[in-house]
């Protein structure tokens, strides 16, 4: 596996995953959206710096595609895509990772280490950085606490990148736009730790794309295996999957009876049941299609059900219920690259939900304009 994330920096120059060839699926790619409300049925098998800015572009609502064979209905309700802030792509300021604290985003900058405050009047500061990895290592998921200490991924891309160590750092409330040098927690366990979720006695549940599972650090930085299992490995990755390497678990959100957990590689997303004492027991899939190669961040609504990003050019905003049926909210500019995505119950007044635009595939693709940011989506039922 850390041979295969050697391949990783080429997440820069990669051509976009969508659309995408899946070999094995004749009907792999989604009808378009023409009116909003309009529905289409898939198969699969159902049950992841820079300035502020503001922008008009908006996209509606639109296209509703099932699994399982379900079909989902909309609930745009007047729905549409804002740029809160735009970042600058020529100084490599990739957004990945967000978190909602305080009223305000939080938001991580990959290759550069640094993590930004965004105000919902689109005001942008340094919050803090970590080290910055640059092509050898990325800083990805964002999680507080209920001490405010903000926790930050960190990969390692390169095995050679001797200065890069793969772990979680952890930011305290005082930080004042300062430096966190060191790991808080790290273990052989971690090749590629992604998105964090906190768990009711607020232990870090933390993907790892690369080793395929789901580690659980303490809060005095214990790192053990909370889970592992073939769904959350990225191999084998569905034919044709324009993936550096068969990214497994990706985006990840707890709940008191189960976590959910997108497989970017899969296209699919994966419940673990959870137990009285938050112990991991059985797997299953609720939505598994080739289709859905690119799945992201991961968030949970209001009414238990998941909002997640698909990866991707432009990429797109699902929502998907915890039985499998899936409703496209979101499939065109100025999505680019949604990465990750958070819920937030009052962003000036509206329940909606904040995506980060990765623009990690736009760079390679023709014609197209990189547009790295911070996206709102709303306002959600």
């Amino acid at each position: 596996m850390k041979r295969l994330l050697a391949a990783v920096p080429a997440l820069l120059t990669l051509v976009a995953l969508a659309p995408l060839s899946c070999g094995d699926d004749d009907d792999s790619t989604p009808k378009k959206k023409t009116d909003a409300g309009k529905d289409s049925s898939s198969g699969g098998t159902g049950g992841s710096g820079g300035t502020g800015g503001s922008a008009g572009s908006t996209s509606d609502a639109g296209q509703d595609t099932g699994t399982g064979g379900s079909t989902g209905g909309t609930d745009s309700g007047g729905a549409s895509l804002t740029q809160v802030a735009s970042f600058d792509v020529t100084k490599f300021e990739l957004a990945e990772g967000v978190a909602i604290h305080g009223g305000n985003a939080y938001v991580s900058l990959a290759p550069l280490g640094k993590i930004l405050q965004v105000t919902p009047s689109g005001t942008v500061t340094t919050y803090a950085t970590v080290p910055p990895g640059g092509t050898d290592g990325y800083s990805l998921g964002l999680a507080f606490d209920s001490q405010s200490n903000l926790y930050v991924t960190q990969t390692k891309n390169n095995p050679d990148a001797g200065a890069i160590t793969a772990g979680v750092f952890k930011i305290p409330p005082t930080i004042e736009g300062g430096m966190v040098s060191t790991l808080f927690a790290t273990d052989a366990v971690f090749n590629f730790p992604n998105a964090i979720a906190l768990d009711a006695s607020e232990n870090l549940l933390v993907t790892d794309s690369g080793s395929g599972l789901i580690a659980k650090v303490t809060p005095a930085g214990v790192v053990s295996t909370w889970k592992q299992d073939v769904e959350l490995n990225g191999s084998p990755q569905c034919a044709g999957a324009t993936l550096p390497f068969p990214i497994g678990a990706n985006g990840i959100v707890f709940t008191s009876s189960a976590v959910y957990v997108t497989n970017t590689a899969k296209g699919s997303i994966v419940k673990v049941d959870v137990d009285a004492s938050g112990n991991a027991g059985a797997v299953s899939t609720i939505v598994k299609d080739c289709k859905y190669v690119g799945l992201d961040g991961l968030a949970i609504d209001t009414d238990g059900t998941l909002i997640a990003t698909q990866n991707g050019y432009p990429g797109q905003l699902l929502r998907v219920t915890t039985t499998g049926t899936v409703t496209v909210l979101a499939d065109a500019p100025p999505l680019d690259g949604p990465a990750s995505v958070a819920i937030t119950d009052n962003w000036n007044g509206d329940h909606a939900a904040l995506i980060t635009n990765s623009a990690f595939f736009s760079t390679s693709v023709d014609g197209a304009v990189p547009n790295p940011g911070l996206l709102l989506y709303g306002p959600l039922p």
